[in-house]
């Protein structure tokens, strides 16, 4: 059974995207929603007291008043009227004034009435008025001069509306009047705005999580092209590179970084091949020059001279052996993040001076004047032995690639708080072409030049690994013809380090 190959974004994913999408718009949605039924529902009440309030009033209109008192004989007969003017307030609520207008469709039942004397007495009421649960408050207030509002259950349990205000004649509060109406409608009405409110919600949220999945669909698309290629890219074929996307976005950044990403291991592999190619050829050459004294030494007659001969050229090439052995060593060390280095206060132009003295021989030998420069007084935070190790090879360097009758100068200067080693010589110089690449494993300017001299190629890269790992830089001036400027810079080590007052420095590692 053929195994599917797993993507790299999952459908999960892009479900997963997508209820996101739909629960943040689901409660904005909600949040929306219940905003605008609450407005609703305010307006609606508002409307519904308003209309209650001015049939309160045309009822009270019905009313008699002789000399102080109430005539509530006919209000029973105008039930039907007041019925009526129900119906017309509902739909004309600013029109109080207006004359009643007969409606037959409403019921006299869909509201109650009560009227009481000054003395809380009842004068008249409705049945289901008397059954109302209505507080002593509701009376109280309406012959004090405050109108009185509430919402009260009658028998059956259905919410009623009642407005309770006084009986004014001449100026004087002679009775209360009660008009209650049943909340059945506005509650019918609120269920129905309730019920289209959940159907466009509902839809809303359809729209949305269909949008929000093609939404999300959309935008992994480019992701799923750049997961594409990374697919097609392997050791053996690190140049194709991600195509951008037009527009400058998240994803473009990302393209841009993992071609990036692309480059750099490019680069790093065909360093590893280019390192394991050279080495191959750099190991070999000794142990063919070994190989063939031998052959040589074994086939010739047996004089003693000769086997010394043999045996020193030997011994040179086990040595030039030994010394690229211990230059791989320490690289490996270095890219495995393995060399450590002790830290602690070293005199810099001390260094110098002594680095001086052991290469005056070699430069004697070669002819070339070796000497110091202005060697001012700067302690610097490193490895002393590591540090001798940088000066040994840019003077081993400056002197192979001087002609006879040529200079070296060494000085070391303080620059603000920086320290300067510089290694001058009068030798052929470097092109600019040449300056891109000296700091390269195994590159060497003049091959020929270099191999008579015993070089390898690897003195200028380890020289800027050391200076790296003990943060300082390392640059170089040079012309064709003009000899060469090596300039290495450290900082300055505080008065704290020199004293050894909390002063902590972590292991040096290759980054």
């Amino acid at each position: 059974m053929r195994m599917r190959r797993p993507q790299l974004f999952p459908p999960g994913l892009r479900v997963q995207l997508t209820l996101w999408y739909i629960a943040v718009s689901a409660t904005l949605v909600i949040l929306c929603a219940t905003a605008f039924y609450m407005i609703v529902k305010i307006q609606l009440e508002t409307n519904f007291d308003t209309a209650l309030r001015l049939r309160t009033q045309q009822i009270a209109q019905a009313l008699v008043v002789s000399q102080g008192r109430m005539n509530t004989s006919d209000i029973a007969g105008q039930m039907s009227q007041l019925g009526a003017t129900a119906a017309y307030i509902d739909t004309h609520p600013g029109q109080s004034k207006r004359t009643f207008q007969q409606e037959k469709d409403v019921s006299p039942g869909d509201f109650f009435v009560r009227v009481l004397d000054a003395h809380a007495q009842t004068l008249y009421a409705t049945t289901d008025m008397r059954q109302l649960a209505l507080n002593a408050t509701s009376v109280h207030d309406p012959l004090h001069g405050v109108p009185w509002r509430g919402t009260v259950y009658d028998a059956d349990g259905r919410q009623v509306r009642v407005y309770c205000t006084m009986l004014v004649w001449q100026n004087q509060i002679i009775g209360v009047i009660q008009v209650g109406q049943s909340l059945e409608s506005l509650n019918e009405q609120l269920q129905t705005v309730l019920y289209i409110l959940i159907g466009i919600c509902s839809v809303l949220l359809l729209v949305c999580g269909l949008c929000s999945y093609w939404f999300s669909a959309r935008a992994f698309r480019p992701i799923h092209h750049l997961a594409r290629t990374a697919r097609m890219i392997n050791a053996q074929d690190l140049q194709k590179r991600v195509p951008l996307p037009r527009a400058r976005d998240e994803v473009y950044d990302l393209a841009v970084l993992f071609n990036q990403m692309i480059g750099r291991l490019e680069r790093a592999f065909e360093h590893q091949r280019r390192f394991v190619a050279d080495a191959s050829h750099e190991l070999r050459t000794p142990v063919a020059v070994i190989r063939n004294m031998t052959e040589v030494a074994l086939s010739r007659s047996e004089k003693t001279e000769e086997y010394i001969m043999a045996l020193e050229g030997i011994n040179e090439e086990t040595e030039r052996l030994g010394r690229l052995i211990n230059d791989l060593l320490a690289l490996a060390r270095a890219d495995e993040q393995k060399m450590q280095l002790d830290y602690e206060p070293v005199r810099l132009d001390f260094l110098a001076a002594d680095a001086i003295e052991s290469m005056e021989p070699l430069a004697q030998e070669r002819q070339v004047s070796l000497a110091s420069g202005l060697l001012q007084a700067a302690t610097v935070m490193g490895d002393a032995a590591r540090l001798i190790q940088i000066i040994l090879s840019l003077l081993d360097n400056a002197l192979k690639y001087t002609n006879s009758g040529g200079k070296v100068t060494v000085s070391v200067e303080i620059y603000e708080d920086l320290a300067q080693l510089r290694v001058q010589d009068t030798g052929i110089g470097i092109s600019p072409e040449e300056r891109q690449h000296i700091f390269e494993r195994f590159y060497r300017a003049d091959p020929a030049r270099s191999k008579a001299l015993g070089g390898y190629g690897l003195g200028l890269s380890i020289v800027e690994l050391l200076v790296r790992l003990q943060h300082g830089t390392v640059s170089v001036e040079s012309e064709p013809g003009e000899g060469a400027l090596f300039i290495i810079t450290f900082p300055l080590a505080s008065e704290a380090a020199m004293t050894g007052e909390g002063f902590s420095l972590p292991q040096a590692t290759v980054l």
